[in-house]
C-alpha cells in the first residue's frame, strides 16, 4: 500500500506528479496545516520535522520529495529514471541543480511575494528579491539553452528531472519572475501543464 501526505505546496506536487506519471495506485492524504496537521504526533513519525510531502509505502515511511520521487520511479522498473549509472547520475545531476540551484531563487520569490503578503501581513524584501533575481540571471539562461536542444531537461524523453522541477517553476505564475526572455523554457512549462498526469495531480490539491 502507498499513501502519500501532503499539501497544497509544489514540494508535494513533485510527488504526485510523478506518482500519475507513472500509473501507481496509491491513495493521497491531505493534510490541514491550518490545524497543525503537520505537527501532530501521527505526522512526526512520518517527517521528523513535521513537514510535507511524506510517503507511506508497506509499513515504511519516507521524505524529502526528490528522494521520494527518485523512490517511486525506482519501485516502477526504474520508469523516469534510470538503472544505467551514468544515465542515473545526469538525472540526478539535474534534479539537484534545480532543487539547490534555480529552485531555491524562485521560492525565494514565491516566499517574499506570496507568504509574506499572504499570511504575515508584509512587504516583500526587495534587498532578497533582488539577490534571488542574480542568480537566476545566471541560471536560467542555461536551462533555456538545455531545453532550447531538448523536449526535456534530461533530453528526448520525459524523467523525474521533469516532475521535480516544473511544479517549482509553477512559481512564476504567482510572481514577479519573468520568464518571456526564455521561450524553452515557457514551452516546456506549457506542455507539461497540460499532460494528464499534472492535471490529475493538481485536482487533488485544494486551491
Amino acid at each position: 500500500m502507498l499513501r502519500i501526505y501532503g499539501a497544497s505546496t509544489y514540494n508535494a506536487t513533485k510527488v504526485l506528479f510523478t506518482a500519475e506519471e507513472l500509473g501507481l495506485e496509491y491513495e493521497y492524504v491531505h493534510l490541514d496545516f491550518a490545524a497543525g496537521e503537520h505537527k501532530s504526533k501521527e505526522h512526526l513519525t512520518r517527517h521528523p520535522l513535521g513537514k510535507v510531502p511524506a510517503i507511506e509505502h508497506n509499513g515504511h515511511y519516507l521524505y524529502e520529495s526528490a528522494s521520494l520521487c527518485r523512490y517511486l520511479a525506482n519501485i516502477s522498473g526504474q520508469r523516469l529514471y534510470s538503472a544505467e549509472p551514468l544515465r542515473a547520475a545526469e538525472i540526478d545531476q539535474m534534479v539537484d541543480l534545480v532543487c539547490h540551484h534555480a529552485g531555491r531563487w524562485l521560492a525565494v520569490y514565491f516566499y517574499q511575494e506570496v507568504v509574506m503578503k499572504r499570511y504575515y501581513k508584509k512587504a516583500p524584501d526587495e534587498k532578497a528579491i533582488a539577490e534571488a533575481k542574480g542568480f537566476l540571471d545566471q541560471q536560467l539562461p542555461f536551462l533555456e539553452k538545455v531545453l532550447a536542444d531538448n523536449p526535456f531537461l534530461c533530453g528526448k524523453e520525459l524523467t523525474i528531472a521533469d516532475t521535480v522541477a516544473f511544479p517549482v517553476f509553477q512559481v512564476c505564475q504567482s510572481t514577479s519572475v519573468d520568464l518571456s526572455p526564455y521561450p524553452s523554457i515557457q514551452r516546456w512549462e506549457t506542455e507539461l501543464g497540460g499532460r494528464a498526469a499534472f492535471k490529475r495531480a493538481l485536482a487533488k490539491m485544494p486551491a
